[in-house]
């Protein structure tokens, strides 16, 4: 049997590309996460998954 050690990451940014939090995925197959939006400002921010360094996907986020 292969074991494939992957490292993932969600990480956010604000409007500029400021990152403001980074979170490591230490669980494989699908899952949620909860951001907890009450300290943001309003506004829009981006989140983006990064696997074993490389950018999979990148979203919008808006804060009202």
């Amino acid at each position: 049997m292969l074991l494939f050690l992957v490292f993932a990451q969600i990480i956010f940014s604000d409007n500029t590309g400021k990152i403001i939090k980074t979170v490591d995925i230490n669980e494989s197959g699908y899952g949620q996460l909860k951001v907890k939006a009450e300290k943001l400002m309003n506004g829009m921010y981006i989140y983006s998954i990064v696997i074993d360094g490389k950018i999979e996907e990148t979203k919008k986020m808006v804060k009202n």
